[in-house]
């Protein structure tokens, strides 16, 4: 009985969309976005930020702009940190919740450094360069954001095991695209090789091409992708003069 339930559910799972993102997890408590809440406002965190994240966090919860769990990770991470450094990355988080942009892998970044001991002030600039580089990819690719898109999600349990379906959106993309050209200039690339960050977002969008975002969304972001726009980001990003 369980393996055709199972069965059942993988055919469920092809066809919700052939472009959606399905992964197999070991099922754990949920935290639901009242729990993160709850959490926070009887947390030790410094008061002005914990009002600024209490104001911005429920729209973001609704808009799925940051995943509850995701959130709670990253709050118990800052408890004990600077307050100063506090103030820094709340500061930043904020003006992209209230900009719209999905935060979830900016916060697992702050989570990794703080267990990992960075400065924190390393810590804090790398975050400010992905999110400039964020808002820059949002702003350059929102004209070729299309006009409609077709959202599902599906999570079915298994035995043990829980199937989790969902299909990418534009916002993933942006998100993907600002990453692969932040991880250039991270990694120490050139911010004047405009074609070399361009041929680097292109093999890193084709390796998720079908595995993690559809390749309807892929395509139409390696048609207008080319070095023209990448300088646009990049000076856009970097208040940087273009020539």
């Amino acid at each position: 009985m369980r393996k055709a339930l199972f069965v059942a559910a993988l055919a469920l799972f092809m066809g919700l969309s052939a472009s959606a993102q399905v992964s197999l997890v070991v099922p754990q408590s949920q935290v639901a976005p009242e729990e993160v809440l709850r959490w926070l406002r009887q947390s030790a965190l410094p008061a002005q930020e914990k009002a600024i994240w209490l104001r911005i966090l429920p729209q973001a919860f609704e808009k799925d702009l940051v995943e509850p769990g995701i959130a709670q990770s990253f709050f118990q991470r800052l408890v004990g940190t600077p307050p100063s450094f506090i103030s820094e990355i709340t500061a930043i988080m904020e003006e992209l919740i209230l900009k719209g942009i999905p935060t979830d892998h900016l916060m697992n970044k702050v989570s990794q450094g703080v267990i990992m001991g960075r400065n924190w002030s390393m810590i804090t600039n790398e975050i400010r360069l992905r999110a400039a580089v964020l808002v820059a990819t949002e702003e350059a690719l929102k004209p070729y954001k299309p006009a409609a898109e077709a959202k599902a999600a599906v999570s079915v349990r298994v035995g043990s095991f829980t199937i989790q379906a969902e299909t990418p959106t534009w916002e993933d993309l942006v998100v993907e695209v600002a990453e692969a050209i932040s991880d250039f200039i991270v990694g120490g690339g050139d911010l004047n090789d405009w074609i070399g960050i361009e041929a680097f977002v292109r093999s890193r969008l084709m390796q998720l091409r079908g595995r993690g975002l559809s390749p309807g969304l892929v395509d139409r972001a390696l048609e207008v992708l080319n070095p023209e726009l990448v300088g646009v980001i990049v000076s856009q990003a970097f208040q940087i003069e273009r020539r």
